[in-house]
């Protein structure tokens, strides 16, 4: 009895042993992963894409209530990834937006989130379509991909 016990309590050792290990690959692979986010919102308006290395996922509720999910290609993630590359991420904060017509409620308002390595850089505030200079080849491509 005593051996079957002892059997019994490797056995549940060894599995959560090996548990944690995979759980621990996984933390490490989801760091290394670059997301770009971009969402636009009003009152009565609700958009949200987001694009990875392999999907591409629209979201058109704030409650994320049936997302139309699509792949995107090869070369649209590599101009996605050599924009990003292009862009001062620290400072993504710090732009200027080149109008304000969202704060009288006449275009939605719109941010870009770039996720990388685990950390999550987050851009001004700006009117929906009408990002700064520095993000706008970026947000246009994020938005044609949309429309695949």
């Amino acid at each position: 009895m005593k051996l079957l016990i002892i059997c019994l309590t490797l056995i549940v050792l060894a599995c959560n042993t090996a548990k944690l290990s995979n759980d621990n690959n996984l933390d490490v692979f989801e760091q290394n992963q670059l997301k770009l986010i971009y969402q636009a919102h009003t009152r009565g308006f609700f958009e949200e894409v987001s694009i990875t290395e392999k999907s591409i996922v629209l979201l058109n509720n704030r409650r994320r209530i049936n997302p139309v999910i699509d792949s995107i290609t090869i070369e649209k993630w590599k101009a996605c990834v050599d924009l990003v590359y292009t862009i001062d991420l620290k400072s993504m904060s710090q732009l200027i937006a080149p109008s304000n017509l969202r704060k009288s409620d006449r275009v939605p308002f719109a941010h870009l989130s770039i996720i990388k390595k685990g950390d999550t850089l987050k851009s001004i505030d700006f009117d929906h379509k009408n990002p700064p200079k520095e993000l706008k080849e970026l947000v246009d491509l994020i938005l044609s991909t949309k429309e695949l």
